[in-house]
């Protein structure tokens, strides 16, 4: 698979594929009137979504932000050889390119600086380690490992409690805590020159975005925020992924009213296709993501 890239000001954008797949969009929206994505199918597919099997298309990437200074990776998917649930069955034990295709981009783990996770679901914890030796180390023996503190914490009281247990947390955020590699953040703030962390609890309790100012140029690595680009059109859509519902629809509402037809590049955690864009007022109402040439 070719990579992408876009340059934003000075920093260069990456995008590194772990793997891609399509989701039942009932399942995905259960509350949802499915006949909305067909309203929408001139700019949903073929990227986002597949009318014939009635499926969003995940795509579960990384962003690799390399800003002249600093190396940084937002997210970092599923992980090799982890232990999954039986209800996804793709993830569990899997042996994917992920590393390869970060190799392909320039880039060896030793050389990333820090490691973002927006959140601590799964998906976007996995490369944070790998098994060696039997053993599960972090991958990045170099980086600062950037948790929200909230994130962290939720996770942390939710163990044990009502047979709770959270086998990523285990294999893929622990050891980067044992081995002191793990920065908490628990602020609005520009964490680097260019590179801003900026809350956006709801899908989890310290979800965070960040955000990319270069030059002139700005981009958003919205993570979870938005799942799937129908959201654009219908931010009042609710996953079955989130956990604040509401406070979820009211953060990623905000966020689009605030992007719609500003000159700010869009990257979402779950974007397939092209990936990047804008979101943009649609004629006679409404929005829609358009794609960058």
């Amino acid at each position: 698979m070719a990579l992408q890239s876009w340059k934003i000001g000075d920093a260069t954008v990456t995008k590194i594929v772990d793997m891609i797949e399509p989701f039942s969009a009932s399942r995905a929206y259960p509350d949802a009137d499915l006949s909305e994505f067909d309203k929408h199918r001139d700019w949903l597919t073929p990227y986002f979504y597949d009318p014939a099997q009635k499926a969003i298309i995940l795509s579960f990437h990384s962003y690799l932000v390399r800003t002249g200074k600093h190396t940084i990776l937002i997210d970092t998917c599923i992980g090799d050889h982890k232990s999954r649930s039986p209800m996804l069955p793709t993830w569990h034990l899997r042996e994917g390119p992920w590393l390869i295709n970060l190799a392909q981009a320039g880039v060896q783990p030793e050389q990333v600086n820090y490691v973002m996770c927006t959140h601590l679901h799964a998906d976007h914890v996995g490369w944070n380690t790998k098994l060696e030796n039997g053993r599960w180390v972090p991958t990045f023996p170099n980086a600062r490992y950037v948790l929200h503190r909230k994130e962290l914490e939720s996770v942390q009281a939710r163990l044990g409690q009502d047979g709770y247990n959270s086998p990523s947390y285990v294999d893929s955020v622990l050891p980067v805590i044992e081995s002191r590699q793990a920065d908490l953040v628990d602020t609005d703030h520009e964490f680097l020159k260019g590179v801003h962390v900026c809350q956006t609890p709801g899908h989890s309790p310290g979800h965070y975005c960040v955000e990319i100012k270069s030059q002139k140029a700005h981009a958003v690595m919205s993570g979870d925020l938005i799942h799937n680009a129908v959201q654009i059109a219908r931010p009042d859509w609710i996953t079955v992924f989130c956990g604040d519902k509401q406070a979820a629809v009211a953060q990623r509402t905000k966020f689009i009213d605030q992007h719609t037809d500003q000159d700010i590049t869009l990257f979402a955690g779950h974007f397939g296709g092209p990936t990047a864009g804008r979101i943009a007022s649609r004629k006679g109402g409404g929005r829609f993501f358009k794609v960058n040439p």
